[in-house]
């Protein structure tokens, strides 16, 4: 649908300025193509094996989405650059206000010099929930992403947030009644977000999303990674989250939200500090979770006429 020699001058021939990222496989530019359309080019890296299995398994699972907090594939490209190599990459709209994990890092603030509020950080919640309840509920064949962390997800110039890199979805299908998976590669998430069923071996599921999800929220409203130094041993964050939940749970809870807790009644408070599930079976779907993270929105509205 796109040429290589179209990217190719709509990223400035790839040029290091316009790297906006880089992951297991591949780099991400920005670019502008000829309508002056601003997208995101991920250029895979064919040296790497598992580079056109995740290529594929992004187009398989974005073909027939579509929903506004889902980043939207515009198109890619299959061809041979200019060194008579294979290039594959894909298109995806631009969303200039970065990722999730660089707004919790601080790395982007507001033009005020501000980062995120707890307004904020509710609506992006109910974003990202919004965005995997269409993938595991409303979707022709349930996708389960397998690989959500704050940096797969972002935000556009209106603050919305998008879930991205599909690299690793999988899309489940019905076999004999049970789930199964359309494939049985193995599978490969992100240490600290990755469900502890799928080190047992396990097969990807959404309840595997579901604990990605819980641990991304934790991150999101304590601004401490799962891979944090002080997270050592036994030491986790959804334990530290537990140990002070909920009489010191001022004490977890970013800096940067501090200031605005004063004013949040504590039904609200527990409404919104969740708990990762170890255990799949006691975890509770996309969908109720985001009708509790709407609720806790809705009382901290009347409660502070924000």
């Amino acid at each position: 649908m796109v040429t290589y020699e179209e990217l190719h001058g709509a990223t400035g021939n790839f040029n290091q300025e316009n790297l906006i990222g880089s992951g297991s496989f591949g780099s991400v530019y920005k670019g502008c193509l000829r309508e002056g359309i601003e997208v995101a080019v991920k250029v895979l890296d064919i040296r790497k094996t598992a580079s056109l299995k995740s290529f594929l398994a992004e187009c398989e699972a974005l073909r027939s989405t579509r929903h506004r907090n889902l980043v939207k594939l515009i198109t890619s490209c299959s061809s041979i650059d200019f060194k008579n190599m294979e290039f594959l990459a894909s298109v995806y709209e631009y969303l200039s206000n970065g990722s999730l994990e660089d707004w919790i890092k601080g790395k982007r603030k507001n033009a005020n010099g501000d980062g995120l509020n707890i307004v904020d950080r509710l609506n992006v919640a109910i974003d990202v929930a919004c965005g995997l309840d269409y993938l595991h509920h409303d979707c022709e064949v349930a996708v389960a992403h397998c690989d959500l962390k704050p940096s797969n997800i972002l935000l556009d110039r209106d603050m919305t947030a998008k879930i991205g890199d599909f690299g690793l979805a999988k899309l489940l299908i019905e076999r004999t009644g049970n789930n199964d998976l359309s494939s049985t590669n193995v599978l490969k998430g992100s240490i600290g977000y990755m469900p502890p069923e799928y080190g047992f071996g396990q097969k990807p599921s959404t309840a595997g999303d579901a604990y990605s999800f819980g641990v991304v929220l934790l991150e999101l409203f304590t601004g401490k990674s799962p891979t944090h130094e002080n997270f050592t041993g036994d030491q986790n964050l959804i334990r530290w989250v537990q140990s002070a939940f909920p009489e010191n749970i001022v004490q977890v809870l970013d800096s940067e939200l501090l200031h605005l807790m004063q004013h949040l009644p504590n039904e609200g408070q527990i409404n919104i500090i969740p708990e990762a599930e170890p255990s799949p079976d006691g975890r509770i779907g996309l969908r109720d979770a985001l009708c509790k993270l709407e609720t806790a929105r809705q009382t901290l509205f009347e409660h502070t006429h924000v």
